[in-house]
């Protein structure tokens, strides 16, 4: 009778490929880990307010910053947009770029790879809710109100100047809405009432749905607003 025997390298090939579900398992995870890792570096557009030295992001209110470098020039973009501008302005900031997968103290570090579009903040490109904003003619001004961004800002164009006011709950009286703030600055105090009828700017055939009053500084500005959401 013949004995059988088997090689010990055929036995160790044998060994060697039979399934290890722990090696699977690993193989997954890492998988699984490197498609995460890859999706969140796949440049994206981010459009939301930025103020020199930070961005917000208006799809999740992230804050993101910037290397010194990218830093440097958008913050010269910014001065020319806003060369009177008062701590912490904000103008809207649109761009394609990846983030880290974990933020800063700051907000997460962001690398840049395409410059879209900086430009001061309008009723089209205002991606942050906002209650109004009031605009007139002859002389030209407008006022942006945001509980969101904690802000009643009137501007003269005429000067040019901002002239900033933290957001104040509205008063509704006799179907008026009705806003006061005074500046902590010391540029005196605003009264804007916003009424429930159709207006039109007297430059354009655009029609609003409100008009609107300003008050400021002893002096009434007549004209029109725009609420979030208005079509």
């Amino acid at each position: 009778m013949k004995k059988k025997f088997f090689p010990f390298s055929l036995i160790i090939l044998l060994f060697s490929c039979s399934p290890n579900p722990n090696n699977k398992e690993l193989s997954a995870n890492k998988d699984s880990l490197s498609t995460a890792v890859k999706t969140f570096k796949v440049p994206k557009e981010y459009k939301g307010v930025y103020h020199p030295g930070q961005f917000k992001d208006a799809e999740n209110s992230e804050l993101y910053t910037f290397n010194d470098s990218v830093q440097k020039k958008l913050d010269s973009l910014y001065n020319n947009i806003l060369p009177g501008h008062y701590p912490n302005q904000t103008v809207f900031l649109n761009f394609e770029g990846t983030a880290d997968s974990l933020p800063t103290n700051t907000g997460f570090r962001t690398t840049l790879t395409k410059l879209i579009k900086m430009e001061f903040k309008n009723t089209k490109n205002s991606v942050i809710p906002y209650e109004y904003w009031c605009m007139g003619n002859e002389p030209f001004w407008q006022i942006q109100i945001s509980e969101k961004e904690n802000l009643i800002d009137f501007y003269d164009p005429m000067i040019p100047k901002f002239y900033h006011f933290n957001f104040s709950k509205a008063e509704i009286n006799g179907g008026k809405t009705i806003y006061t703030s005074e500046d902590k600055a010391g540029s005196g105090k605003i009264k804007i009432t916003i009424t429930n009828e159709k207006c039109s700017d007297g430059m354009s055939e655009i029609k609003y749905n409100y008009k609107s009053e300003a008050v400021f500084n002893g002096k009434t500005y007549n004209g029109c607003a725009v609420k979030y959401g208005d079509k």
